[in-house]
């Protein structure tokens, strides 16, 4: 079974949700579209039907090629995408708050 992220448990589990959620997690990384494909789970042809339209909406830019294969990355100077990782750190807080609350509970309550 996979694994459920704070993405993923929000926004439900889509390819389109997977990659960003990839894409976001590992921002500073540059992912060829096997890597893509791979780590967020879906099958490359999913990676090739979605990729025009993160280039064309600049989710995503191409940063450079190793021979033939080209490397892509999060595109955080777009607005969009910033506003996104924005959301995406802030619920993360809140979501590391309440487990650290729990886990602080837990040792209260066995001393």
């Amino acid at each position: 079974m996979e694994e459920e992220t704070i993405i993923t448990h929000l926004l439900g589990n889509s390819p389109r949700v997977k990659v960003l959620d990839l894409l976001i997690i590992g921002r500073r990384l540059e992912y060829c579209i096997s890597d893509m494909a791979e780590f967020a789970g879906v099958g490359r042809s999913t990676i090739y039907r979605m990729l025009d339209d993160m280039l064309k909406s600049e989710i995503i830019k191409p940063t450079r090629k190793l021979g033939r294969i080209q490397l892509y990355q999060l595109n955080i100077e777009n607005p969009k995408v910033k506003l996104i990782v924005e959301m995406f750190n802030k619920i993360a807080n809140i979501e590391s708050e309440k487990e650290i609350a729990r886990q602080t509970m837990k040792v209260k309550v066995k001393r």
